[in-house]
């Protein structure tokens, strides 16, 4: 891990457990070697830097376009190996980006949502992961973040914020029977959904017995702006 991005983590993790409190749970999981995908929920800015503060691998992850007008911000997201995605369309240049970042052994965090969820739910995944795997044929490493959309710092029980980490699970796995197809990645974006959203129930803060549904995109006003 680069110096940089190790300073960045370790603050990030500091800035976090004193704000919100958090517990990492699963986190030897994790492979600390090859490339992957790490496919979380998504339900606050918090989400970004929670994950890449509390993983104990240099990973890199997409962020939305606008964070890199400004030229300072911009530099800063690259040095944190953050890439930028236009929503609300296929974007070829963010898509060929993921795929040169596993093609070269790296870590690469996914959010199949494609935006933020409800506070304590899930939407419906866009099919972007499933051809992103289907390219890459690496393992998939669900992830579970719980807390984010309702965080408030210094406020409620302590930890607020739980990031679970699951079993890699093998590419063949993510796409048997699945076509190369729009309808056969979005059959592989639905299976690692219903992975994350499996997860939910091992986390150790709140007893959660059945995982939250999954609501209908319809009820994003303005996807663009999320």
């Amino acid at each position: 891990m680069r110096a940089f991005y190790a300073t960045v983590a370790w603050s990030a993790r500091l800035l976090f457990r004193v704000l919100y409190g958090v517990r990492v749970t699963g986190a030897d999981r994790l492979p600390m070697t090859g490339a992957f995908l790490i496919c979380s929920n998504h339900r606050a800015n918090l989400d970004p830097p929670l994950i890449g503060g509390h993983l104990k691998r240099e990973i890199s992850y997409f962020a939305k376009a606008e964070l890199f007008e400004n030229r300072f911000g911009g530099a800063f997201l690259r040095k944190l190996n953050a890439f930028p995605v236009k929503r609300g369309q296929m974007d070829k240049a963010a898509m060929s980006t993921c795929l040169n970042v596993l093609s070269s052994g790296g870590a690469l965090v996914f959010f199949p949502e494609g935006t933020r969820a409800p506070e304590n739910g899930f939407l419906y995944p866009k099919f972007g992961v499933g051809w992103v795997l289907s390219k890459t044929k690496v393992p998939v490493v669900p992830v579970y973040l719980h807390g984010t959309g309702g965080a408030r710092a210094f406020k409620g029980r302590r930890p607020q914020l739980e990031v679970v980490v699951g079993n890699p699970i093998p590419f063949a796995e993510m796409v048997e029977g699945a076509t190369e197809t729009r309808e056969g990645y979005q059959m592989i974006a639905d299976r690692i959904l219903d992975r994350i959203r499996l997860l939910s129930l091992e986390t150790t803060i709140e007893h959660i017995s059945v995982p939250a549904p999954i609501e209908s995109r319809e009820i994003i006003e303005n996807e663009k702006l999320r």
